[in-house]
């Protein structure tokens, strides 16, 4: 009888414990209330510690940052879009969404809501969306202190700007690796910057071996900054002839790639043999070849102007700049560059760096890469 008793008791306790451990399993459920969120901390590109949740749900991307996100294999985890990038009318201009590598390869995140005008943050919207991290784009730690202050979200600086030089290329790769770890995408960050290396590597090597004195002169021209540019608008180390060793007529005028204007004067001084010009400046570059000065230039009279899918449109496309070397070195050094098919390479290089190829896309858009037709 005692047995019996004992064995009832001890039932019963095991029912009991089973109903409540159903019980609190339930109530934990509620991942939004209960569940720890675990952060970690980085230092950004502004130099601020930043604490934010790690490997986040939701993310936002200003200051032309979303880049970098579809490199390091994020795109479905963005929220909201800039109104740039938004844009499905081509204004000639100023950049806009199909225009843009990363948008080609992903055109729905064009349908996001939008979450800034012009200069100004939406903050009501980016309250609606209630992201778990801003990332912005190369920008003064004041400005996203008030970004984040106004917003209540974590803030990263990023560092999205040219690379040419080797100061510029670390620092856009140290970038690569805070966003990398930000977003639970370490792995992708090390594979981007090894993969960029590889590329590096193979168009040094193709040239390294070329005297000086035997490299044709280049100039780019048409290169944006705040805006298209005709004939005078350059860089002195555009990344596209930085990497394949390339005889630039502009490199002395500054030490970092950068977008800058020269006057008429300087061009025809220079007289380069080739002109590569950055197609989202066509309009203006077409006009200024209708002056009788510019059609004394060697590259004019001997056809030896070329067009480019622009490597600088909202910000830097940097997989278009590595496609851009091979079609430079195609064009200048045949003879190294006999084994690349340009358009193939350019949508090796796109597939690579967004996972999917996009070349006839930009073509598309531009003219892709060609001699142009002056007459």
């Amino acid at each position: 009888m005692y047995k019996k008793i004992c064995t009832l008791i001890i039932a019963s306790l095991m029912i009991l414990t089973v109903a409540i451990c159903g019980c609190t399993e339930s109530t934990g459920g509620n991942t939004e209330t209960n569940e720890e969120i675990t952060t970690i901390t980085v230092v950004d590109a502004a130099g601020r510690t930043v604490e934010v949740p790690q490997n986040p749900e939701k993310i936002i991307a200003l200051s032309c940052a979303l880049r970098e996100v579809v490199y390091l294999q994020s795109q479905e985890k963005v929220v909201g879009i800039e109104y740039k990038e938004a844009s499905k009318e081509i204004d000639g201009t100023f950049p806009s969404g199909l225009e843009l590598p990363y948008l080609a390869a992903y055109p729905e995140l064009m349908d996001l809501p939008v979450v800034n005008s012009g200069n100004s943050v939406n903050f009501e919207e980016i309250a609606i969306l209630n992201p778990d991290v801003i990332f912005v784009g190369t920008s003064g730690a004041a400005n996203a202190d008030n970004i984040q202050t106004k917003s209540g979200i974590p803030v990263v600086v990023v560092y999205v700007a040219t690379v040419g030089t080797n100061t510029q290329n670390e620092k856009y790769y140290e970038t690569l690796r805070i966003m990398g770890e930000v977003l639970g995408k370490e792995e992708r960050a090390e594979e981007l910057i090894s993969m960029i290396n590889e590329y590096e590597n193979d168009l040094a090597s193709r040239t390294e071996n070329i005297p000086e004195d035997e490299k044709p002169t280049v100039y780019v021209a048409g290169r944006p900054y705040c805006g298209v540019h005709g004939l005078d608008g350059t860089d002195p180390h555009w990344p596209s002839f930085e990497l394949i060793n390339a005889n630039n007529v502009a490199s002395e005028v500054s030490d970092v790639s950068e977008g800058i204007t020269i006057n008429k004067e300087q061009l025809i001084e220079w007289d380069p043999e080739y002109i590569f010009v950055s197609e989202a400046s066509i309009n203006l570059i077409n006009e200024d070849l209708n002056d009788p000065a510019y059609q004394g230039l060697s590259a004019f009279k001997n056809g030896n102007i070329y067009g480019v899918p622009p490597y600088c449109w909202y910000s830097f496309n940097k997989c278009t700049g590595i496609a851009n070397a091979y079609f430079v070195g195609k064009t200048i050094y045949p003879e190294q560059f006999f084994d690349i098919n340009v358009e193939e390479k350019a949508d090796e290089i796109y597939e690579k760096f967004l996972g999917k190829p996009v070349y006839s896309v930009m073509a598309s858009q531009f003219g892709g890469y060609t001699k142009l037709n002056l007459n």
